[in-house]
């Protein structure tokens, strides 16, 4: 059953406009009668495609799906890697239940965004999400911050826990005790294709960041990402 984000509720319909109308009725081809599920303000409903016009998709509500939440928030910081690659991790980091998603300019990042495409590869990233928001049926869509170029401006948000993935750390054991504590906000960092740098490290560390290696291969920063997200998802599910 297909799901869409809406935010448009009169009485007991939703109304589905714009991008969604389109696909509804030029790519899906939904007809009326037809069930889908509608996200309103982070609750779930069974609803009824009750009219399809020019102008909007009027679907009316048969049923509030209750949703069993873990209530963790994940918030991603990656260094910015080739496109094909992040964009690999806005989809899969979405379907795993990713809360934020913060791209980092690191000093080894291979990959430097100009400022005057920023803009536009936000609202593209933004837009990878939402679709795998909407594929997994998920309650919310993750934000795609800024670009952060200043390492220092991590420290703005706070958390329970703070972890950054580095190969070089001598505890690869300190994982799962990290996991195992009682936590609601965690943030996880993941370096560039080139890695961190030692003072990046030192930074970090002084902002609470604990590092952590994944036994004794080096992962890629997407399979990285993808597997801390899981380990994290696993431990609190």
């Amino acid at each position: 059953m297909h799901s869409f984000f809406v935010n448009k509720r009169i009485e007991n319909t939703f109304l589905i406009e714009g991008k969604d109308l389109h696909h509804i009725k030029n790519v899906i081809k939904l007809k009326e009668k037809e069930k889908i599920y509608c996200i309103y303000l982070n609750e779930k409903y069974k609803c009824e495609i009750q009219k399809i016009n020019n102008n909007n998709c009027v679907a009316e509500i048969k049923q509030k799906i209750d949703i069993i939440n873990n209530d963790i928030k994940i918030n991603l910081f990656i260094g910015l890697i080739r496109e094909q690659k992040f964009n690999l991790v806005l989809q899969k980091a979405t379907e795993l239940g990713v809360f934020q998603i913060i791209p980092v300019e690191f000093k080894r990042n291979v990959v430097i965004i100009d400022s005057k495409k920023i803009k536009t590869k936000i609202k593209r990233w933004q837009t990878i999400c939402e679709e795998g928001a909407k594929q997994t049926k998920r309650l919310s869509i993750p934000k795609v911050e800024n670009i952060v170029k200043d390492l220092n401006d991590l420290s703005k948000y706070d958390a329970d826990i703070k972890l950054v993935a580095w190969e070089n750390d001598n505890n690869s054991n300190l994982l799962k005790k990290y996991l195992k504590t009682n936590f609601k906000i965690i943030n996880i960092v993941i370096g560039p294709e080139g890695g961190f740098e030692q003072e990046e490290i030192k930074l970090l560390n002084e902002m609470n960041y604990k590092t952590v290696k994944f036994g004794n291969n080096i992962l890629r920063s997407e399979t990285a990402s993808i597997f801390l997200i899981s380990a994290i998802q696993y431990e609190k599910s």
